[in-house]
């Protein structure tokens, strides 16, 4: 949200809900990561977030295989 947070200061009105594709390895690290669909019509933010959720680390997971999930965000001005 930090980044969202950072794009509100150039557009406060900017709110919308992205769908992300990723694919967490049994080690626990995103090897793959795209927008899948997005309402927010702001291409920058699209692409940071992307860049951000690749360095996600969800920790070990022993005897699990990698595993593709969708995952929704919706972004609201805070009121």
């Amino acid at each position: 949200y930090r980044i969202y947070n950072r794009e509100l200061r150039k557009n406060p009105t900017l709110q919308g809900k992205v769908v992300i594709r990723l694919t967490i390895e049994p080690n626990g690290a995103v090897s793959a990561c795209n927008m899948e669909s997005s309402d927010m019509d702001s291409p920058g933010l699209e692409q940071k977030i992307v860049d951000r959720v690749l360095k996600f680390n969800f920790g070990t997971k022993e005897g699990v295989p990698a595993v593709t999930i969708l995952y929704p965000i919706d972004f609201l001005p805070a009121s």
